[in-house]
């Protein structure tokens, strides 16, 4: 669990800070922060009435 934190952490100084990220960790960094905001989106978001 450890190794996995660590990993997470230096995906996020890679693709924010360094800017080097591989395609691997950007799919990983999207993950971690794409699917949460999706899930809260449509779970308290409204469609639009017409």
């Amino acid at each position: 669990m450890k190794a996995r934190i660590e990993t997470l952490k230096k995906d996020l100084y890679n693709v924010f800070v360094m800017g080097n990220a591989d395609d691997r960790q950007l799919y990983r960094v999207y993950l971690l922060l794409a699917l949460p905001a999706i899930t809260f989106m449509l779970m308290f978001g409204t469609f639009p009435k017409y």
